[in-house]
């Protein structure tokens, strides 16, 4: 006579928790992603709670620290210079984290880019800039990447630090100053 197997006590019942735990966190990731939980501020306990959760269980994180071959950060701004010689930075960013997040992709893909490439996107950025801003002469658009040592140069006391990867100046077709930076 053939005997069934049978699994030792408990197992059904750490099974059932360790789903719970999964379908919970589940709705937890997804409530980050469809309502603005994500951006609490206040100094609620309930905030601080989802705070906690977040930075605890890596929610909202992105792994460029942990892994900078994945992607590591850039950013982009512009320097507008006014006709009455002010200037003012607007950097190329969002308050909404699925906008700031295409936005960096776009940057990334123009690092990776020829030089033609990128003096192109970034000649399309300051006529945006230029648009927007109608007393402005001319934008300087820096986009830097940032640059995350090796676990052995860590060790050894160096730090991630904020590289320029391009500049490039551009003026009004009527203004004299249009030039593109090494």
């Amino acid at each position: 006579m053939r005997t069934v197997p049978s699994r030792p006590e408990g197992d059904e019942r750490q099974a059932a928790l360790w789903a719970c735990v999964a379908v919970v966190h589940l709705a937890a990731v997804g409530a980050f992603l469809w309502t603005r939980l994500a951006h609490a501020d206040s100094d609620g306990a309930f905030d601080r709670g989802v705070r906690t959760y977040q930075s605890l269980s890596g929610v909202i994180s992105d792994y460029r620290f942990f892994a900078p071959a994945v992607a590591s950060d850039s950013r982009t701004g512009f320097f507008v210079e006014q006709r009455d010689g002010s200037s003012l930075f607007e950097p190329l960013t969002s308050d909404e984290v699925e906008v700031a997040r295409r936005y960096r992709c776009i940057v990334a893909s123009g690092l990776r880019a020829n030089r033609k490439t990128q003096d192109v996107l970034a000649q399309s950025w300051a006529a945006v800039m230029l648009g927007i801003h109608p007393e402005a002469s001319q934008v300087t658009v820096v986009t830097q990447s940032y640059q995350l040592p090796s676990m052995e140069a860590w060790a050894a006391g160096k730090r991630p630090e904020w590289a320029i990867h391009y500049t490039g100046t551009f003026g009004r077709l009527d203004a004299p100053k249009s030039e593109v930076s090494p």
